[in-house]
């Protein structure tokens, strides 16, 4: 049997608030577009999407997480601004920017990649942009009045201390996907 898998950092309560009043405000304004808003509780930074994982994988993935962990002293996340994946002009993501000045965040991004590159997994072959995911858009080209308004709105800044990395497995269904933690480890510190 297989799950789908990926490696994450939770976000602040404080930080989840401010996403979710302005997910809530941003799509009442743009209810007539075709956006799939992310729920709140659903938010976190990926540093690793795994996909589709053997069970058999799954506790080494867990002992590699926890090893990379212990290679970082817990961290200070900045989130603020806002920007599009393509573009604001015709925008696929909606995202919040992400500040972590110290590098740790690469830096442990860098080790789960390489860790589990040694389990087989595909190298990220994009450079590593942490942001926070609040929408996609399903026709971008009717989003342009969408994205110019997300990149004039100010979000943040909001601070807040990263302890722990996380394993969540993606449950798809019916109403979307909703995402379980199946595994934390502490950060050296």
């Amino acid at each position: 049997m297989k799950k789908r898998l990926f490696i994450a950092v939770d976000i602040s309560d404080e930080a989840r608030g401010a996403a979710a009043r302005y997910i809530e405000q941003m799509s009442e304004k743009f209810g007539h577009l075709s956006a799939k808003w992310e729920r709140p509780e659903k938010l976190h930074l990926t540093l690793k999407f795994l996909g589709s994982v053997g069970e058999h994988l799954i506790p080494k993935i867990m002992d590699l997480v926890d090893l990379d962990a212990a290679k970082v002293d817990s961290f200070t996340i900045e989130i603020a601004g806002t920007g599009a994946f393509p573009t604001a002009k015709s925008p696929r993501v909606l995202w919040l920017g992400v500040k972590e000045p110290t590098g740790a965040m690469k830096l442990l991004e860098q080790h789960i990649d390489d860790s589990c590159a040694e389990l087989g997994f595909e190298s990220d072959k994009r450079a590593f942009k942490p942001h926070l995911t609040l929408a996609r858009i399903r026709e971008p080209r009717n989003a342009a009045e969408l994205g110019k308004q997300h990149i004039k709105n100010a979000v943040g800044p909001i601070s807040f201390n990263c302890r722990e990395l996380v394993i969540y497995e993606s449950h798809l269904g019916r109403g979307g996907s909703t995402y379980e933690k199946l595994h934390t480890a502490k950060f050296n510190s």
